[in-house]
């Protein structure tokens, strides 16, 4: 071989290391994203491929190759890899690579380098977490995240998500191969993208492709992203899971395969099925019936979290929590069931999302949007809706995971789409009344109580009741937002008390805001009543959510040493809307020094539509400039 032949040779080849580097830097620099893809994006997704694969009922694989630039530090959720496993959905393989700002590959990292941990006590045959964290080095970095998992049951099919906020998109792919005669449905949210369809011999392929999407921003308290995001939802027309068959192009016939599911899981001994009977024995209605044992289940029995979709559809027996005393959602509400049918009343498990922001269950498109079970004992007049997994809910009462939302009763003709009970701002209702005693200096004693039921008595049971006291001394500071006092004790009434209270005892050694000369500055009341982040915008584009409906009262007693007066009082207000009012009034009672200041605020519903979107500004504008407000007192 000539020296000219050989320098050729050795040209092409650099030629082509320099080519294949070049798109390789095209997808992993930094370097190569345009501005348009960077504005608005902690995330750039420079190169998504997913394949769905359906095999027949029972089988189908799910690839995914992704490639993402991770631009700054409010886009490291993405470095975060887990999924879980289980008997029907197990993580094949995993590897995800780490790429410098230039492109250059520095860490390479298998499955076997990633954490496993079993899950589900025990309960979830073959259950497993696997996850990894990736270290975030010098943003901007790229990502590449290779993974497949295998579906033993197609019952819960993977959708796509186009792009969520604050990322913007490169180049995406999603297909779908399903044989023709099992066939497959979609269904478009927020898009107009309609699939190139192929029909080969005994397949059908579906291939969405999109590329350069700008990023958009999101909008604080949005509710569900299904209401924005662009997606595509995918479910199976006939499925296969733990070898039962089921046809998902109705909800009846989704309910009626989960009531295959559930035969023979509701059994209970005679003996056990005695001991409700008598243990109901002097309750005269249905109503009674299920007030007394859902009192002995919230007594007895354990929630364990697994959740529904993950460790298989059907429930443990009726005759395993009873005897256990523990179970998950699916679990507690068939024993619940089971334990009502013992004692003659009829009641029907519920599949449902429970998700305080909950995506859209559509009536045209049966699909698995679950992932929780909750009770419903049906009524002629207002049916009895059960929490079976909480130890401190009401009886007949939802929170605000389970209500106002669409889910599907199983009844015994199948599966019917029914609406939860919506939340009313009634039940859930903050009352609170401080007594605040100032000597001449301006230092107070002040004894307070807050009386809670609803919601806010479910966040302190669950968060507050059993904390230590120190703990408690913080929490009622910082969630409540409390004037933070030099010394304050705690105590709290029994778990069981519907409203629940919080007492406390406190001292301030200035208790006023501020003073000038011998006036003495003092706030309405030592909280902020509505405490929401609503966002200044001119042109909100989507509704805004609260958390709940609700209303708080304050009643404040401000009592002074006689050597102070009332000097000015803030005027008294009196804000409508017809989804929020807020009242305040302040009197002085000369005879015996004592200034109360009254305060009502009242949420009445927990979406409000982008057009109002400005009233509700303009609302929390109002009672703010009335909570900073100032009582003026003199000293004499």
């Amino acid at each position: 071989m000539n020296c000219r032949m050989k320098r050729s040779i050795t040209f092409f080849a650099l030629l082509f290391f320099v080519l294949d580097l070049s798109a390789q830097m095209d997808i992993y620099s930094a370097f190569t994203i345009p501005d348009s893809m960077k504005k608005n994006a902690d995330v750039v997704l420079r190169d998504e491929l997913i394949k769905l694969t359906l095999k027949d009922i029972n089988s189908a694989k799910y690839e995914v190759h992704d490639v993402f630039t991770v631009l700054n530090e409010s886009g490291k959720n993405y470095l975060n890899f887990f999924k879980y496993s289980d008997e029907f959905e197990i993580l094949d393989d995993a590897e995800i690579k780490v790429y410098d700002l230039l492109g250059v590959k520095r860490n390479t990292y298998s499955k076997k380098e990633m954490t496993s941990l079993k899950y589900g006590e025990g309960l979830v045959p073959d259950g497993k977490l696997t996850y990894f964290n990736v270290n975030a080095p010098e943003y901007p970095f790229t990502v590449e995240i290779n993974y497949a998992i295998k579906y033993k049951g197609i019952l819960s099919l993977p959708g796509f998500i186009f792009q969520p906020a604050f990322q913007s998109v490169q180049h995406e792919v999603f297909d779908i191969e399903a044989p023709s005669e099992l066939g497959i449905r979609y269904k478009l949210i927020n898009t107009d993208k309609q699939p190139q369809v192929t029909h080969e011999p005994n397949k059908d392929i579906y291939h969405w492709e999109v590329r350069n999407l700008p990023a958009y921003k999101s909008e604080k308290n949005s509710g569900s992203p299904s209401l924005y995001v662009p997606e595509i939802l995918v479910g199976p027309n006939k499925f296969q899971l733990d070898n039962y068959e089921g046809d998902m192009t109705s909800w009846k016939n989704f309910g009626d395969w989960i009531n295959k599911v559930y035969v023979k899981t509701s059994e209970l001994s005679e003996e056990r099925k005695l001991f409700y009977r008598n243990l109901v024995g002097n309750a005269g209605t249905d109503r009674d019936k299920a007030k007394i044992l859902y009192n002995y289940m919230q007594n007895n029995m354990r929630y364990v979290s697994i959740q529904l979709g993950i460790g298989g559809i059907r429930p443990f027996p009726a005759s395993f929590v009873d005897e256990k005393k523990y179970g998950d959602c699916k679990a507690l509400s068939n024993y619940m069931r089971s334990a009502l049918a013992a004692v003659g009343v009829k009641s029907n498990v519920v599949i449902i999302e429970g998700d305080i922001t909950p995506r859209n269950v559509l009536e045209d498109f049966p699909a698995d949007y679950f992932n929780h079970v909750i009770l419903c004992i049906p009524q002629a007049s207002d049916s009895i809706w059960l929490e079976c997994t909480s130890t401190t809910m009401p009886f007949a009462k939802l929170g605000p995971f389970t209500e106002n939302r669409k889910a599907m009763i199983v009844t015994d003709e199948g599966g019917v789409l029914v609406n939860t009970p919506k939340s009313n701002y009634l039940d859930n209702t903050n009352v609170f009344v401080s007594n605040i005693e100032v000597d001449d200096a301006g230092s107070a004693k002040v004894t307070a109580t807050f009386k809670t039921k609803g919601e806010g008595r479910d966040i302190l049971l669950n968060k507050f009741h059993d904390m230590k006291d120190d703990d408690k001394r913080k929490f009622f500071i910082t969630e409540i937002a409390w004037k933070q006092p030099d010394i304050i004790n705690i105590t709290n009434s029994p778990k069981i008390d519907i409203p629940y209270a919080v007492m406390a005892k406190m001292e301030y050694e200035k208790i006023y805001s501020f003073k000038t000369g011998t006036k003495f500055f003092f706030q309405p009341r030592l909280y902020p009543i509505f405490d929401e982040t609503i966002p200044e915008t001119d042109n909100r584009k989507w509704d805004y959510y609260f958390k709940w409906p609700y209303q708080s009262i304050d009643t404040t007693f401000y009592k002074f040493s006689k050597g102070i007066s009332v000097e000015s009082l803030p005027k008294s207000r009196s804000l409508s809307l017809p989804f929020a009012e807020y009242t305040s009034n302040y009197t002085w009672d000369a005879a015996t020094n004592t200034l109360t200041s009254v305060a009502l605020l009242q949420v009445k519903e927990r979406k409000i539509n982008a057009a109002d979107y400005q009233k509700l500004l303009d609302f929390k504008k109002q009672v703010m400039n009335d909570c900073n407000e100032k009582i003026i007192m003199k000293k004499e």
